[in-house]
């Protein structure tokens, strides 16, 4: 076990204070990989995700995935016991779309800029896209199923190629730093 440095220990949960490498290096353990395949956040990003303690033990799910989850399940839920006929489809897909659209703006705000989100913003952004998947499901329509797939994965891509760049850009500026010191001469 590695202890993490005395000034992070206020900012953490108690249950983030230690490491355990021998449990990160098993990549076969199953509660390692069902763990990481539940919060995909190791555990010193554990801060995305929420807390569920249980007889002493601590499950952490991401936040933004769980809203997803709640979302679609109580969407779908919804949508079906109440038989809600949803006229006209182009409509409720654009309504879908703009649900959608605030946990991709809320996640590339949070990767590209210096704001960071809160858990209940994280919680609350993926429920709205989980009520928008809901109604693109209940809309059983393919179209709008590879439009939205399309819009995800746009985005996803936008924020993978300028985080690229800004990479390139500092290792450039790094290199020009290191090729302007002048070379220590000895005598």
């Amino acid at each position: 076990m590695i202890p993490v440095s005395s000034e992070d220990e206020g900012t953490r949960h108690p249950d983030e204070l230690l490491v355990d490498m021998d449990e990160l290096d098993r990549a076969g353990d199953f509660r390692g990989g069902a763990q990481m395949l539940l919060s995909h956040h190791p555990p010193s990003m554990y801060g995305h995700c929420l807390r569920v303690s249980f007889m002493g033990r601590s499950l952490y799910l991401c936040g933004r995935c769980s809203g997803i989850y709640g979302g679609l399940g109580g969407g779908l839920l919804f949508l079906m016991v109440f038989q809600i006929q949803l006229n006209p489809e182009w409509f409720w897909f654009f309504v879908s779309v703009a649900l959608g659209f605030t946990t991709i703006i809320d996640w590339m705000s949070q990767r590209l800029t210096p704001r960071k989100t809160t858990n209940l913003t994280r919680a609350s952004t993926g429920f709205m896209s989980g009520l928008a998947l809901a109604i693109i499901f209940f809309l059983a329509n393919l179209a709008y199923m590879l439009v939205a797939l399309a819009a995800m994965s746009a985005s996803i891509g936008l924020v993978g190629l300028i985080e690229n760049r800004r990479r390139n850009a500092y290792y450039k500026e790094m290199q020009e730093e290191l090729d302007a010191t002048p070379e220590a001469t000895t005598a």
